[in-house]
């Protein structure tokens, strides 16, 4: 009589368990997706030339 209360506590846990953990996997996966179409929404940037003068006569270029 033990073992059957015991079992349905055990499987009763179980269920518990599979509950949450498919609800934070669901939750996972939706900010993942939230996350990529945030990416898809920046446009990338080209590499370009940059030119700064920091006082007269100097010049500096980067290529980014």
């Amino acid at each position: 009589m033990v073992t059957i209360g015991l079992q349905q506590e055990t499987e009763e846990i179980n269920r518990k368990l599979d509950d949450k953990v498919t609800r934070q996997v669901a939750e996972i996966m939706e900010a993942a997706v939230i996350d990529e179409e945030q990416d898809r929404e920046i446009p990338p940037v080209a590499p370009a030339w940059k030119f700064s003068m920091p006082f007269a006569g100097v010049r500096y270029f980067s290529y980014d």
